[in-house]
């Protein structure tokens, strides 16, 4: 198939990377009050902390509401069609997280089926256990698998999904050409991630106080592997001879679920593997988007049926 080969070794670095950070305990943490979707969620209205400027269980609920909320605006963006016999037959989501997307798929898709991949085992297996307590095993399954390198035939899902899963790949060029690979003839490409700015033209680089900025919010701690600009995956994705190519920036839409999370880590055991690390990044983070130096990119292509 052409495909690059990387090393095993190599890969069982970053696996391992994987595992230290988003461990069994910190997926246990966050799934207890902020539900299985570990991404970002689609705000309509902004997060109001009680009297204390503290969170309650209604923020947590709101939270989770988001993050399904953001998956039905991404498909709807996406022009996919919503349920029954006419949305997509074969799915893949790569970076499955805790794989609730993958489920949600089989859910609202009847007679599709969801294959997820992941690069952390932890990942995998719970969420296998947890489409298995669903009953939704016979359609929606869990690879442990790079997404460098998908362990699938070309033109093989009707869409292809990749949520916030590009930031912790170097080699960008190497995924996009994955994902158009995988794609059927006709199908899309849905992809979101986290962007620098676009420099200006007078701009050689980022300055200094930027890019110390940066740092702070993907770490090796945090198993992120660098920054990209949002022009980066639309040429990537012209010259893998994508179609329908758009993008748009959802900063506005997901900043105001950016405090639930500082709160949350804030007051969380920072003896757990990534606590830590999440409680320096996310005001960062925050900081980025209010500034304008990080957007949330959203991006959706078509390959061509012919």
């Amino acid at each position: 198939m052409g495909r690059e080969v990387h090393g095993q070794e190599e890969q069982q670095q970053q696996s391992s990377a994987f595992e230290q950070t988003y461990g069994g305990d910190l997926f246990a943490l966050w799934s207890e009050s902020l539900g299985d979707h570990c991404h970002h969620g689609y705000y309509e209205n902004h997060l109001q902390l009680d009297g204390n400027g503290t969170l309650n269980e209604d923020s947590f609920t709101f939270a989770r509401e988001a993050a399904v909320r953001l998956i039905d605006k991404l498909l709807l963006w996406a022009n996919i069609p919503d349920g029954g016999g006419h949305g997509p037959q074969r799915i893949l989501d790569v970076g499955m997280g805790l794989g609730a997307a993958s489920r949600y798929f089989g859910k609202k898709f009847p007679h599709a089926t969801v294959q997820g991949i992941s690069l952390a085992k932890v990942e995998v297996e719970i969420a296998t256990k947890l489409t298995a307590s669903q009953n939704l095993s016979d359609k929606v399954s869990f690879l442990y698998a790079d997404a460098r390198t998908l362990p699938f035939p070309n033109n093989e899902y009707d869409l292809v999904w990749c949520l916030e899963c590009a930031d912790h790949i170097l080699e960008r060029e190497q995924l996009m050409k994955e994902l158009a690979r995988v794609t059927a003839p006709g199908g899309k490409i849905m992809l979101t991630t986290m962007c620098n700015r676009e420099l200006l033209p007078h701009e050689k680089s980022l300055s200094e106080s930027e890019k110390e900025v940066l740092e702070n919010i993907f770490s090796d701690d945090l198993a992120v592997a660098s920054w990209s600009q949002p022009s980066l995956y639309l040429r990537l994705a012209e010259e893998n001879g994508l179609e329908a190519i758009q993008s748009d920036n959802w900063t506005k839409y997901v900043t105001p679920g950016v405090p639930i999370w500082i709160h949350f880590y804030k007051n969380s055991d920072l003896s757990i593997v990534g606590v830590k690390a999440f409680s320096v990044a996310l005001p960062a983070l925050m900081k980025a988007y209010e500034q304008g130096l990080v957007e949330y990119f959203v991006f959706k292509a078509v390959k061509p049926s012919s």
